[in-house]
């Protein structure tokens, strides 16, 4: 990878790294705050406690959510660099690199990159919290200080499991002229959506009983394990559910040439298009149950009078859930500048026929729109679901209605379709220009 892509990187890593931070020390800080609240008396003790364990929760499930960002985003930004030179690849492993070596100088630039963003990130949260002494004072517990240390090797550990795979597809780089990889067999994909449309029923029933049974064992640890099978589901399946998905948005797209190859390209690629809608999926369910969640808790621990860290703690969810909003914007843009160096000569090849560079950038735009698009939607609508059942589970302990704040559901909305929309056209412009001199990828 070229200094400028990874001097990008690593300030992406510095940026998830301060917003892991933020998230860790907030739920240490909610946690902190609550464990008094459990043994007082009346309302006033079990909404503190309520609020605070919620906010608990919430914050650790951003946070960690936050590092799987990250490890998307290298891998797709690993790949897109490996790919523009498959054919230098293939051309060391003619001349005797060894599998190990091309593996371990993936992973020696993905720990260069990791430890400058952590360094970065590490700065930028000292400087946060010296910024927000007052805040930091409201959130955190008497002698508690912020977890960038925690956060930092966290972003560490997520940059390095980003960057195994595409380590090990160079591994397996054959000796050559080119390296294009094989494509994926249908009845892989087949596998992978029985598999998928296996775990999504399971934790839609798991939810379902959670939801209903007022009087199930542990409900709250079976509606998680529901919801973790549910998601898990859903991203197994994301190629198969692509295809219809996308043919319906696509249908005001079919009166233009560029919309109709991009809706077929995805009919024929789904796992490109899932490729693309995975970060959006996982952030709007995220968004989807951590918002309304955070303001229904942070409404009731205000009629009980809970304690002002978890009320804080909570007030900043929707900040931090528009954070990872951001970053699956630009994971999704980073798997479309992937998409795009994998379809190298494709882009040639319609770029001699006639097909000018807007008629092809506007296809690959229009492919990125459907199908991040369709991951909005799927996760949205498990984010409902979701955010339903444990409604119910918490009305039972005395939340109360739900409340939905609008505005703090659209904000991370626009901010992740402004990022993506904003980084897309960017990320295609290396990749409209035919290959310079004899077509060697850079």
């Amino acid at each position: 990878m070229r200094p400028v892509p990874s001097l990008l990187l690593a300030a992406l890593v510095a940026a998830a790294i301060i917003v892991i931070a933020v998230a860790f020390t907030l739920a240490a800080g909610a946690t902190g705050s609550g464990a008094g609240g459990v043994g007082e008396s009346g309302g006033s003790g079990r909404a503190d406690s309520l609020a605070a364990y919620g906010a608990h929760g919430l914050l650790l499930g951003l946070g960690v959510l936050t590092a799987a960002a990250l490890a998307l985003l290298v891998a797709l930004t690993f790949t897109t660099s490996l790919r523009r030179r498959s054919d230098t690849l293939a051309l060391l492993r003619v001349t005797g690199a060894s599998t190990p070596l091309l593996a371990g100088a993936v992973l020696t630039q993905a720990l260069a990159v990791g430890m400058l963003g952590a360094a970065l990130g590490l700065l930028g949260t000292l400087g946060a919290t010296r910024l927000t002494t007052g805040t930091a004072a409201q959130v955190l517990p008497p002698g508690a200080d912020p977890l960038t240390l925690p956060a930092a090797v966290t972003g560490l550990l997520a940059t390095l499991l980003g960057a195994v795979v595409p380590a090990l597809r160079v591994s397996a780089t054959p000796p050559g002229p080119t390296a294009q990889p094989a494509a994926s067999p249908q009845s892989s994909l087949r596998v992978a959506g029985i598999i998928g449309v296996g775990l999504v029923a399971l934790g839609a029933v798991g939810t379902a009983v959670a939801w209903r049974a007022t009087g199930l064992p542990h409900r709250v640890g079976v509606l998680g394990v529901s919801g973790a099978v549910l998601l898990l589901g859903l991203l197994i399946g994301l190629p198969v559910a692509m295809r219809p998905l996308t043919a319906l948005l696509g249908l005001p797209a079919l009166p233009s040439s560029s919309g109709r190859l991009a809706v077929r390209h995805l009919a024929a690629a789904p796992r490109g298009a899932a490729a693309i809608a995975a970060a959006p999926t996982l952030a709007a369910a995220a968004v989807g149950i951590g918002v309304p969640l955070a303001a229904s808790l942070r409404s009731h621990g205000a009629n009980g009078a809970a304690s002002e860290h978890a009320d804080t703690a909570l007030g900043l969810v929707p900040a931090l859930a528009t954070c990872v909003a951001l970053l699956a914007g630009l994971c999704a843009a980073g798997a479309l500048a992937a998409a795009a160096a994998a379809r190298r000569e494709e882009n040639d090849l319609m770029g001699v026929v006639g097909m000018s560079r807007g008629q092809r950038a506007s296809q690959f735009l229009c492919e990125f729109a459907l199908s991040a698009a369709a991951g909005v939607l799927l996760g949205a609508a498990a984010g409902a679901l979701l955010m339903g059942a444990t409604g119910a589970v918490l009305a039972d302990q005395g939340l109360g209605a739900l409340t939905v704040p609008w505005r703090q559901l659209l904000l991370p909305l626009a901010v992740g379709c402004g990022a993506g929309l904003l980084a897309a056209p960017t990320s295609l412009l290396r990749f409209m220009s035919p290959p310079p001199g004899d077509g060697m990828h850079a």
